[in-house]
């Protein structure tokens, strides 16, 4: 052993203490346990969707094994679990499966999280191993994906804003094709059998990944395929077999009720001119790229890592394939497929998380091999003084581009007119400092406004709710009726949406009374600047404000019944019951085809005006009934 070697090995071990050591204290910032470990779920924006999602799931689950439900708490009725989930299933299981041993629904929802912020380091030194990386340069490779996932713009709005089983993806994605590469060359029975587990993880936690894989794996594949024995073959398709099979989550209930899917092309469909705003820090349009933009070390890793794949192109290196050909095909669906009504229903840009992954992983070894302490030794006196000098010019926006995520190191502004709070394409978010885009639970106006509810609701209709998120979490947390929610739902029950009819509930008196009438309004709750729905005063009173949010009562009473008469005793999921009914009713309930009636009643659609769905009119002689999903 050489004179150098304990040092070597010392100095590994304190660079490996240190990109752990940093890796934790971003995630001890940006997931502080106090969140995470609570019982309370994290509900920051999408977080909140996908509270509701897993809440829906687990409720059906225990009741009837299945994981969609017809849910009359939200937009009047609405199919949970059927079409918006489909990128939730996984978290579902998860959330289902822990709930089994006792962990509460929260709790579980919070560590799914956690798992995916910690497996970024376990993975990035699994894909060092199969793809055979030196330890330094897989060192530097967990480096660079510890910088991706928290510095770079679409990495950590997707993690921040609730896409987390697509930022499991998207890192995942690069240890499944490390995997089948290293399967390929050195096919054992073992190999294939992890990597049908992982394939099956990846198609279920996100479907979409698939699109993202499909390419590489062919590409993989073929190169193989008169190499592989028989056994192999049947192994790899058996592989294949188990992930294909997670559809069977997903998949009946989809085609079921296909006729129910509306678009969902409102975010991430950025063109190709978006590469170039991209590459220079420049937001266009921050639904298609998430804001703001800040894509200093994605740019690193897509030219480092270009350069050392062209290089193992030309002499020969097998793994040149696989990661060129995720790299490629994933630039080409996040910046082509908008152009495609059917690739736009991807939300493609999303592929743009794998493709840096990916490119990092060469990048990785390109950066070692310049920048290693035995390199920059070795470089004249010329070169390292160039170095020295990008050095210095790059280091602004390093700090820029770290410092927008960490906003407490950040000075105060001195703000001496309206015109010092500007928001633009370099800054994306208004100044002066940053929005913090870190885990949190319920905030106070939200909990507050839950409190509220559950004490002055007492069953009068539905609420109509202005903030998506707080409508989304109020349907779980307060348990009543509500009117909201993201208004980007892709089914047609979201006509009982106020604010997807018009964005701020702008509509003429008239229409706006029908309105309230149809969906048997009796709360509506507003925030921000005063807007059309405060100056409604013959249709709305004042009732509190609650958290800088305004709460009005309707002034007419609300009704479930749009025909006949009797009282709605409960609404929960799958279940609505009816006492003291009389005549042939028809209930203010959007209708779902699997809906039955009991005892001695039958169902029927009702059709409404404005609203593609209809409710449901009932036959009955019982002065009682129960409408439950009979699946």
């Amino acid at each position: 052993m050489s004179e150098s070697a304990p040092r070597t090995g010392r100095g590994f071990a304190a660079a490996l203490a240190c990109v752990i050591g940093v890796h934790a204290a971003l995630l001890l910032y940006f997931a502080p346990p106090s969140v995470m470990f609570s019982k309370q779920p994290v509900v920051a924006l999408d977080y909140a969707l996908h509270v509701y999602q897993v809440d829906r799931a687990s409720a059906a689950f225990r009741e009837h094994h299945a994981l969609w439900a017809y849910d009359p708490l939200l937009l009047a009725g609405q199919p949970a679990g059927v079409v918006e989930d489909l990128t939730s299933k996984g978290t579902e299981l998860f959330v289902i499966a822990l709930g089994g041993l006792g962990v509460p629904m929260g709790l579980a929802f919070n560590l799914f999280i956690v798992l995916v912020h910690l497996g970024l380091g376990v993975t990035a030194f699994a894909v060092g191993r199969l793809l055979r990386l030196e330890r330094a340069s897989t060192l530097v490779l967990y480096a660079l994906w510890v910088a991706l996932w928290f510095f770079d713009s679409f990495l950590h709005w997707s993690w921040w804003v609730g896409m987390i089983s697509w930022s499991w993806a998207s890192y995942g994605s690069v240890l499944l094709i490390a995997l089948l590469y290293r399967t390929l060359e050195e096919p054992r029975p073992s190999r294939f059998a992890w990597l049908g587990l992982l394939a099956a993880g990846l198609a279920l936690v996100h479907p979409f990944i698939v699109l993202t894989l499909a390419v590489p794996c062919l590409a993989l594949y073929a190169r193989s395929f008169k190499a592989l024995a028989r056994r192999d073959h049947a192994l790899l398709w058996l592989a294949a077999g188990v992930a294909a099979s997670t559809a069977l989550v997903w998949i009946f209930p989809l085609l079921r009720f296909r006729h129910y899917v509306g678009d969902v092309d409102t975010f991430f469909n950025a063109t190709l001119s978006f590469a170039l705003f991209d590459s220079l820090d420049l937001l266009k349009d921050g639904r298609q790229t998430g804001a703001p933009a800040r894509t200093l070390f994605r740019t690193l890793a897509f030219v480092a890592g270009g350069v050392l794949l062209w290089r193992w192109t030309k002499r020969g290196d097998r793994r040149a394939l696989p990661l060129g050909a995720l790299v490629l095909s994933a630039l080409v669906l996040a910046y082509g497929s908008a152009y495609f009504w059917h690739g736009r229903q991807t939300q493609p840009y999303r592929h743009i998380g794998p493709a840096m992954f990916a490119a990092a992983v060469p990048a990785a070894i390109l950066l070692w091999e310049v920048f290693s302490p035995r390199a920059l030794r070795a470089y004249p006196v010329a070169a390292r003084l160039a170095i020295g000098l990008l050095a210095v010019v790059a280091l602004p926006r390093v700090v820029r581009t770290v410092l927008h995520y960490v906003p407490d190191l950040l000075p105060e502004r001195v703000l001496r007119a309206k015109a010092d709070v500007l928001s633009s394409a370099l800054v994306g978010l208004s100044e002066p400092k940053p929005v913090r885009m870190m885990h949190h639970g319920p905030l106070p106006y939200q909990s507050a406004i839950r409190d509220w509810l559950r004490e002055n609701h007492r069953g009068r209709g539905r609420v109509v709710v202005a903030d998506w998120v707080l409508a989304e979490y109020l349907v779980v947390a307060a348990d009543v009726p509500i009117l909201g929610g993201i208004v980007e739902r892709n089914v047609p029950h979201v006509d009982a949406h106020l604010f997807r009819r018009e964005p701020d509930g702008n509509l003429p008196v008239p229409e706006l009374e029908r309105y309230l009438e149809d969906y048997a309004v009796g709360f509506v709750i507003v925030f921000g600047d005063f807007g059309p729905l405060d100056a409604r005063r013959e249709l709305l009173e004042p009732a509190e404000v609650v958290g800088g949010h305004r709460i009005y009562r309707t002034r007419r009473e609300p009704s479930y019944f749009a025909a006949g008469s009797g009282q709605v005793t409960e609404q929960a999921v799958n279940r609505i019951r009816v006492q003291e009914l009389s005549g042939p009713a028809v209930l203010r309930f959007h209708y779902l085809e699997t809906l039955a009636c009991r005892p001695d009643c039958s169902l029927s659609k009702q059709p409404i005006p404005g609203d593609r769905v209809g409710f449901i009119r009932v036959e009955t002689s019982s002065r009682e009934i129960e409408i439950y999903n009979a699946y």
